[in-house]
């Protein structure tokens, strides 16, 4: 079968793939930020406790192969208790989880390169913990967060592929799907990296130019 009579036959069932991709993008990205975050401001508490706790789950999470992580959460804690589950949720989570100690290298990174006279300001100002940091701390961090950030989201979107391996319904698995019907492999395996390509592309022009914007609002 000729490229454009695949393309055609198969777009519809690869847009499906890349709308379970996309979810689990979105919501392993949105768990990384926050967890990540939490995760950064207890690596830097005055509290050793708290600060041993963070550091040790950062590295013992980035020994960690994901695909060990995937299989861990998919096959032995989302199917114990009360905890059942999905295919689809396991990948948020394992993902979510994984990055999450990534940004909390970057969301520290940032926050540690904030002139120490912005924050003794705020301090004087009698500004609590969490209102200095959404105030004072990341507004300036930002700038220095976005980039490598910006890398790991493309590092995520390309990690999503391995949930094709516990049976998820994303990109890579409909590509293999394509594949064993057609016998057509390389060609549906390089649709599917248009697919990575494209959303990589607009995802990083998105955010370059929420960048932009930001920085001519904060110097208009």
């Amino acid at each position: 079968m000729a490229w454009d009579a695949l393309w055609v036959h198969y777009f519809p069932q690869f847009v499906g793939g890349l709308e379970v991709t996309l979810g689990i993008t979105a919501g392993a990205f949105a768990l990384a930020m926050v967890w990540g975050l939490l995760l950064a401001v207890a690596r830097l508490s005055p509290w050793p406790v708290l600060r041993g706790a963070a550091d040790t789950y950062v590295t013992v999470i980035r020994a960690v192969p994901v695909l060990v992580l995937l299989f861990l959460i998919y096959y032995v804690v989302g199917q114990v208790g009360f905890l059942q589950l999905n295919g689809f949720l396991s990948g948020v989570v394992t993902l979510g989880l994984f990055y999450a100690a990534i940004y909390s290298e970057i969301f520290r990174g940032g926050i540690q390169g904030v002139e120490r006279g912005q924050v003794e300001a705020a301090l004087a100002l009698g500004l609590d913990g969490p209102t200095r940091l959404r105030r004072v701390i990341l507004p300036q961090a930002i700038f220095a967060i976005l980039p490598p950030g910006t890398n790991q989201l493309a590092n995520l979107i390309k990690d999503t592929s391995l949930v094709m391996t516990i049976g998820v319904g994303d990109l890579m698995m409909q590509a293999y799907k394509a594949g064993s019907t057609t016998f057509e492999y390389l060609n549906m395996f390089v649709f599917a990296g248009v697919f990575y390509f494209a959303l990589y592309l607009l995802v990083s022009r998105g955010i370059v130019r929420w960048e932009d914007r930001v920085r001519q609002q904060r110097h208009g």
